[in-house]
C-alpha cells in the first residue's frame, strides 16, 4: 500500500516522536511518504526506506495557509497514495483542504486534547472540516466522549517509545520533570516550583530537576526568588532519557493540561515513582490512583507538595508504585498500539 504522511517536522516534541515510531513501522509492509515543511532540526530516528518530501522548498505564496494547502495538494496529486495520515490540528486543516476534490482516504490525527482552549480556526477544523476525513484519531477516551459531535472518530493512546525495565536498582534522591519545548506555563512548573519551596528545606539532600529546554528566564527567576538555587538544576534535554529515568526517584507531572502525555509514560516505564496533576487528558487514563502513582488535585499546590513530601519520606511506597507502574505501562506497548493503528488502516482503505 502507498501511504501518504504529512506533519509539519520530524524533530522536536511527543507528536514528532509518535509520529516517527508510526512511519518506521508503517515502512516494514507498506511504501511510506513524509511530507514536512521544516527541516531546520534533528529528526527522531527514520528509517532510510522513507521517503522524505521538503516542502518548505521552492515557490512561496502568501500567505504562507494558502502556501501549504497548494503544496499538499500538489503532494497528493503526484505521489498518488492510497491513503494519506496528517499529524496535528494546523496541518489536518490544510490536508483536508487539499484533499477536498481528490477525495483520497484520510486519516487525521489529534495530539492535542480537544478540551483545551483554542483559537477559532482550530475551532472551526475540529467541529467542520474533521467531519471531511475518513477517520479522525483522537488522544484519549475522555477526548472521544466529548467530540460527540464527530461520527467518525476514535481514540488511540501513543504508544511506549521506550523498553520497559526488569529491575529496579538504587536511585538518587531526585524529583524530576520534563518538557521538550519552553512551555513552561503549560507544564505547570511555577506551580512544581511553589510547591517544592514547600518541602525543600525539610530535606535538603533531595533535588528537584528539569530534563529538556526549560531554562526560561522565569522559571529561573522563580527559583532565585524562593532561594532554591542548591535544590533545583536545569539538566538541558538528553538522547538517552530512558537511561536517564532510571536513575531518578520521583517523576512529577504539574501541567495545567495535556493531550497524551509521552513522558509519564516513560517514567513509569523506567519505575520512577510517578505523581501527576489530574489535569484534562491523559493522567487518570494511564496513573491507577494510588497503585501506579499518585494522581494530585489540578493545579492544586498544597496537594502536590503533601504527596511529593509523602514520596519522598516513603521509599517503600515509592519502590511499590514504580514496580506497579512498569506494569501498568504494558497497556502502551508499542506492538499492541501499532495493531491498532493497522487495524484502523485496513479498515479504513476498504471502506
Amino acid at each position: 500500500m502507498k501511504i501518504l504522511f504529512f506533519i509539519s517536522k520530524l524533530y522536536g516534541g511527543g507528536a514528532e516522536r509518535v509520529a516517527s515510531i508510526l512511519l518506521n513501522h508503517l515502512s516494514e509492509n507498506h511504501n511510506v511518504t513524509v511530507a514536512i515543511f521544516n527541516n531546520g532540526g534533528k529528526k527522531f530516528p527514520i528509517n532510510d526506506k522513507i521517503n522524505i518530501l521538503d516542502l518548505s522548498k521552492g515557490t512561496r505564496i502568501r500567505p504562507y495557509q494558502l502556501n501549504r494547502i497548494i503544496k499538499c495538494r500538489e503532494t497528493i496529486k503526484k505521489v498518488n497514495p492510497n491513503l494519506i495520515i496528517s499529524f496535528l490540528v494546523g496541518m489536518n486543516s490544510f490536508v483536508v483542504l487539499a484533499n477536498f476534490l481528490i477525495q483520497k482516504k484520510l486519516i487525521l490525527s489529534e495530539h492535542t486534547s480537544i478540551q483545551a482552549k483554542q483559537n477559532i480556526w482550530q475551532w472551526l477544523t475540529r467541529h467542520i472540516l474533521y467531519r471531511f476525513g475518513s477517520k479522525v484519531v483522537l488522544l484519549s477516551k475522555s477526548d472521544y466522549d466529548y467530540a460527540q459531535w464527530l461520527k467518525n472518530s476514535l481514540f488511540i493512546y501513543n504508544s511506549l517509545s521506550c523498553g520497559i525495565i526488569s529491575s529496579h536498582s538504587k536511585r538518587e534522591k531526585t524529583v524530576v520533570a520534563i518538557s521538550s519545548q519552553r512551555r513552561w506555563h503549560v507544564k505547570g512548573f511555577d506551580l512544581l516550583i511553589q510547591a517544592w519551596a514547600k518541602i525543600a528545606p525539610l530535606h535538603p539532600d533531595w533535588k528537584l530537576q528539569f530534563i529538556g529546554a526549560n531554562d526560561d528566564s522565569k522559571i529561573i527567576d522563580m527559583v532565585k526568588s524562593f532561594k532554591l538555587e542548591n535544590q533545583v538544576d536545569f539538566l538541558g534535554w538528553t538522547d538517552e532519557i530512558d537511561k536517564t529515568l532510571q536513575t531518578k526517584s520521583i517523576y512529577v507531572l504539574s501541567s495545567r493540561r495535556e493531550g497524551f502525555p509521552c513522558s509519564l509514560l516513560e517514567a513509569m516505564s523506567q519505575g520512577c515513582a510517578c505523581v501527576a496533576f489530574d489535569c484534562k487528558t491523559g493522567p487518570n487514563e494511564i496513573i491507577t490512583d494510588g497503585v501506579s502513582g499518585l494522581l494530585v488535585r489540578n493545579g492544586d499546590i498544597d496537594d502536590l507538595s503533601v504527596k511529593l513530601q509523602r514520596l519522598i519520606e516513603d521509599e517503600p511506597l515509592r519502590i511499590r508504585l514504580g514496580t506497579a507502574a512498569t506494569e501498568e505501562v504494558h497497556r502502551f506497548d508499542k506492538g499492541k498500539i501499532m495493531q491498532q493503528w493497522d487495524e484502523l488502516i485496513q479498515s479504513t482503505v476498504g471502506q
